[in-house]
């Protein structure tokens, strides 16, 4: 299993128990995955974050990237940064983005927004860019203080709009 799924997994873990089990949710779908079910009309775009449920109670699901950070810097696919950056064609932006060392003993947090430089200087001309992650992106020591981050930032979001 690759350690972004592990990342995906362990996030997921502790977020189920808040999880409207009613309502869609996808996790990890890797691209082929996601391509077959754009062209089978399921989604209009095939740049699906890895992260896609609601919270018990909200009006609006939550959308979160996972990545796996190499001395500070993310992995991203060309059709990622295009559909996800400012001016970007997709459907399906993340509202957070989450991530681990490959170790998965230090795990991160940031907004779309802090994101959204890195994404827009981007050339994207190349398959894969490695892009740093924002420097004041939050650092936590396990999973269930990320998951906790993201049960706050969910709460103040959804209660702001």
């Amino acid at each position: 299993m690759k350690q972004e799924h592990r990342l995906v997994a362990e996030v997921y873990r502790y977020l189920a128990p808040f999880i409207d089990t009613t309502k869609d949710i996808y996790l990890g779908l890797d691209g082929q995955a996601a391509l077959t079910a754009s062209t089978a009309g399921r989604f209009v775009d095939p740049n699906l974050p890895d992260l896609w449920f609601t919270l018990l109670g909200r009006p609006v699901p939550c959308r979160i990237e996972a990545k796996i950070l190499d001395q500070g810097k993310a992995l991203l696919m060309q059709s990622q940064i295009v559909a996800w950056r400012t001016r970007g064609t997709g459907a399906y932006k993340p509202d957070y983005w989450v991530a681990a060392n490959r170790e998965l003993s230090e795990f991160y947090f940031w907004d779309d927004a802090a994101f959204l430089p890195a994404l827009d200087a981007s050339g994207a001309t190349r398959k894969t860019h490695q892009l740093n992650a924002p420097k004041d992106r939050m650092t936590f020591k396990n999973a269930p203080e990320l998951v906790m981050c993201i049960l706050r930032e969910q709460l103040k979001t959804n209660s702001a709009g």
